[in-house]
């Protein structure tokens, strides 16, 4: 879904509910925020093709952070555009790049003995698709960081979630992309889920520094698009 003239919202159909990457471009790039699910990279092409675009022209791909919703499809794309450049925050790039291993599976992992067979099936699960994505990241960014591609897109650290999540504020558009640090509920924008945040204490500042922003809208991954009052 086109948002303004240089943004769309991707969506992503789940059994649980979908998830909303976004495509930024400009006349020399095509940026994708996210990557979804592992097996939905036929979906996520077919998204970006409804768009106007092919995977193969994708030349960035952003990371807000870690978890595997947002990592799935990395490899896939990349095979489809290998000049990619992939960019995320430096405290989340060895959890990516394997050096770590993912905060949701480590905690898993440590409570292995105690959890019910389900879980520790969906743990063999969720361990086999990380070992799978490991992707060496091109370019750590920090807050305040501002890519000259998209119209400029500004880095805003918001932890909690995970220790280096980050969002996206697109500056020419005033669109804030926050990837997992907020969601929308009654026409409002929220804090992070509190079931899947490692720090809630700071997600709730990391929300804070958000509501800081001028914006015209907001796109949380798991619940789509908010224009905010006065947008057109």
């Amino acid at each position: 879904m086109k948002i303004t003239g240089n943004i769309a919202m991707l969506e992503l159909e789940r059994p649980n509910g979908a998830i909303y990457p976004t495509l930024v471009w400009d006349e020399k790039s095509l940026v994708l925020i996210d990557t979804g699910f592992p097996g939905q990279t036929d979906e996520l092409v077919s998204s970006i093709e409804a768009e106007g675009f092919r995977a193969e022209d994708i030349t960035h791909i952003i990371l807000t952070h870690q978890d595997i919703d947002h990592i799935g499809c990395l490899p896939d794309i990349l095979r489809l555009a290998p000049s990619a450049q992939v960019i995320a925050q430096a405290e989340e790039a060895p959890y990516i790049d394997g050096r770590k291993t993912p905060i949701k599976l480590a905690a898993l992992e440590a409570a292995y003995d105690s959890l019910p067979e389900q879980m520790k099936q969906f743990y063999a699960t969720l361990r086999d698709g990380f070992a799978n994505r490991r992707v060496a990241v091109s370019q750590t960014v920090e807050s305040g960081t501002v890519l000259p591609i998209g119209g400029g897109i500004e880095v805003v650290h918001t932890p909690g979630h995970t220790p280096g999540h980050i969002a996206l504020y697109l500056r020419q558009a005033k669109i804030m992309v926050a990837g997992d640090a907020a969601n929308i509920k009654n026409d409002r924008i929220t804090g992070p889920n509190p079931q899947h945040t490692q720090d809630m204490a700071q997600g709730l500042e990391s929300l804070e520094k958000l509501n800081a922003y001028f914006c015209r809208g907001a796109i949380a991954y798991h619940c789509g698009l908010l224009l905010l009052d006065g947008a057109a």
